[in-house]
């Protein structure tokens, strides 16, 4: 999910110290009742409690990202300084790729959490809206906590994370490697499958230790990029000797890839120069063909071979579907973006 955070920091408009924590209990009882002292304490707490509520880490479960909460003597200087000096109001939410990186984006702003401080829906569609999350995060949540995370904690030390996404990229190298040899493409399909829980694996791994890099999601997201462009390839190679193959598909197929990671990676590197908020949220805009719907592509051609030109007009349309859509939110920003550069 290109543009996603990785760390999500939620900004109390308390402090943690007794006097603090007093002094909340002071606002929250003044504070009338149709509005709120703190909204994401209200949100993750569920009023003057000192324990988050049930309904609070439900939802927390179904973010894809590292939560950290923190109270305003808890910032560090990088997130103070960030919120001074883009003159934000507590509370509030940022962004982070990774705790190793400087570059924090505003996620949902003190008017955004009013509106959902009493809603723990409400809160993940916000998220849903952002990107951050999507349907079937929410849907496949259940079966990642019961299942990778588990076996992530049970992971030996001696095993790193880096260890694990380098194992992920062998599994799909062989599965491209044999999706060319026909008769092994059940064997394929294995391997590829062996990827995508691996892929899961070291990052729920690296969470679960507090190791998460920036490098590490670099190399992970470089390895999920030479196997998405190879795929499709070995399969259309593989078949053919049996199938007449649509190579203009294909090259479509490829084209669409590289077009769709241009506009991701120009937005997300203009937005991070100019932590421009408008910019962020294209980034991080749902598109027709997202992780799972491309997963789920890629698997049918190893399931069926045969069907490869089916498949790579089906995803080339739904991925160029998604680039118009977010080349259709990008203009008009980047025209105010201009506007407002000219008049300064």
């Amino acid at each position: 999910m290109t543009g996603s955070p990785s760390v999500i920091y939620i900004l109390y408009n308390a402090k943690a110290s007794l006097l603090g924590k007093l002094n909340y209990v002071c606002r929250k009882l003044s504070t009338p009742a149709d509005q709120s002292a703190c909204a994401a304490c209200d949100l993750t707490h569920g009023g003057l409690r000192l324990d988050e509520s049930a309904e609070w880490k439900a939802t927390k479960q179904k973010i894809p990202a590292q939560v950290k909460q923190l109270h305003t003597d808890e910032l560090t200087p990088e997130l103070s300084d960030f919120v001074s000096t883009n003159k934000l109001r507590y509370p509030v939410v940022l962004g982070q790729d990774s705790e190793s990186e400087s570059t924090l984006k505003v996620l949902l702003t003190s008017e955004d959490l009013a509106g959902v401080s009493k809603n723990h829906s409400g809160f993940l569609s916000l998220l849903l809206e952002l990107g951050i999350v999507d349907m079937f995060d929410i849907s496949l949540r259940g079966w990642k906590d019961g299942v990778v995370d588990p076996i992530s904690r049970g992971v030996p030390q001696s095993i790193t994370p880096g260890q694990i996404t380098f194992s992920a990229f062998v599994c799909g190298l062989l599965s491209c490697f044999l999706a060319t040899r026909p008769g092994y493409e059940n064997v394929a399909l294995a391997f590829w499958v062996l990827n995508r829980f691996l892929d899961c694996l070291d990052g729920s791994l690296a969470r679960a230790r507090g190791c998460a890099t920036q490098l590490g999601g670099f190399l992970d997201l470089l390895s999920d990029f030479i196997i998405y462009s190879l795929l499709p390839i070995s399969v259309a190679r593989g078949q053919s000797e049996f199938v007449l193959i649509d190579w203009t598909a294909l090259a479509l197929l490829e084209a669409s890839f590289h077009v769709n990671n241009f506009v991701l990676f120009y937005v997300a590197a203009v937005a991070a120069d100019k932590s421009d908020g408008e910019l962020t949220s294209v980034t991080m805009k749902p598109a027709l063909i997202e992780g799972f719907e491309s997963g789920l592509l890629f698997t049918m051609m190893l399931i069926w071979p045969a069907r490869i030109n089916v498949w790579s007009r089906i995803m080339a349309a739904g991925v160029a579907f998604g680039t118009a859509q977010r080349v259709w939110s990008l203009v008009p920003i980047l025209k105010r973006f201009d506007a407002r550069k000219k008049a300064e």
